[in-house]
């Protein structure tokens, strides 16, 4: 079984089954832990919005983690064999670090984070770590809901078209991911 794992049901809507909903921040990791406790996935899919960290990367634009980078934690690498088949799978998707953060980033912050990473999130690090420390192959997948200029601490109404056609654009790249976890 490859388990899809997000922060928010939005994100998963369109992802395929089995799907675990794991909140946001430090305590996403936690719940992991908790659920990997008592079940054995043969590998995950993280999935999620995004921050864009530079102007080149508009909403809507598929992201494939290399890396993850923490606040002030060690790089996270992901397996450079398992993201080379996820390129192939996904040609069009931009590929590189992404960052994580305890809580969303204003543009300057973003900004800031672009000198490493294509994107930043809240989730990714501490996920990356549980699969990573149990050895459990894992990809990482995200989606740019918010441009770099774009500030979302406040979520509006306004924001929920787009989280609506990022979520499928998810989905699909999700469903193409699936055969290169099973693979794996």
């Amino acid at each position: 079984m490859i388990v899809t794992v997000a922060a928010l049901g939005t994100e998963l809507l369109f992802a395929p089954r089995p799907r675990l909903r794991v909140g946001m921040g430090v305590q996403a990791g936690d719940r992991l832990g908790a659920w990997l406790n008592g079940h054995e996935p043969e590998g995950a899919l993280v999935i999620g919005f995004s921050g864009a960290t530079r102007a080149g990367l508009g909403a809507g634009t598929v992201l494939l983690a290399a890396e993850i980078l923490g606040d002030g934690s060690d790089p996270i690498p992901l397996d450079p064999v398992l993201v080379a088949k996820a390129q192939e799978a996904l040609p069009d998707a931009a590929v590189g670090a992404v960052a994580t953060v305890a809580r969303p980033a204003d543009p300057v912050e973003k900004a800031r984070l672009g000198v490493d990473a294509l994107a930043v999130d809240m989730e990714s690090a501490h996920l990356a770590r549980e699969f990573a420390d149990r050895g459990m192959p894992f990809l990482i997948v995200r989606i740019v809901l918010d441009e770099l200029w774009e500030d979302v601490s406040g979520f509006h109404i306004r924001w929920a078209g787009r989280a609506l056609a990022c979520s499928r654009r998810l989905g699909q790249a999700a469903a193409a991911l699936r055969p290169v976890l099973e693979g794996a």
